[in-house]
């Protein structure tokens, strides 16, 4: 092995983080939005980089879908775009407490007729922690 290289633990979330993470997940959304999901679902990847998806059904306030189905869906978007933005950080608090491990790429998006919710949570040894500073959703 040359110098460069770093040995990294390999990376596990358990079960229960991942049930703790949608409980959080909920939590966190039911606070900001007035409501919470109905469900949450949460998958994780093991490969590196490891990342954690967390599916949240059906999250829309009663105005987010009524103006999806007016037409409106673009300003749905960009209502969550400026939700996800506002509470980003809550969020990665929220689910590196619960890992343990430091998130380095977080991304965040709402489908405006569905109400699907996506959250991408990733960690990764080779990206620096500090390079999500900053970073756009």
């Amino acid at each position: 092995m040359c110098s460069t290289e770093r040995i990294v633990a390999a990376m596990r979330i358990t079960k229960a983080q991942r049930n703790a993470v949608a409980e959080r997940i909920t939590s966190l959304e039911r606070t900001f939005y007035g409501r919470g999901p109905r469900n949450v679902q949460v998958s994780v990847s093991d490969d590196e980089p490891v990342s954690l998806i967390v599916l949240s059904i059906d999250t829309l306030t009663v105005a987010d879908a009524v103006l999806g189905e007016r037409g409106y869906q673009a300003a749905v978007i960009e209502h969550h775009e400026a939700l996800h933005d506002a509470t980003k950080q809550d969020f990665l608090e929220a689910v590196e407490g619960i890992v343990g491990e430091t998130v380095t790429a977080y991304l965040a998006q709402v489908h405006p007729t569905t109400g699907y919710a996506v959250r991408v949570f990733v960690f990764s040894s080779e990206i620096a922690p500090d390079s999500l500073a900053g970073q756009p959703e």
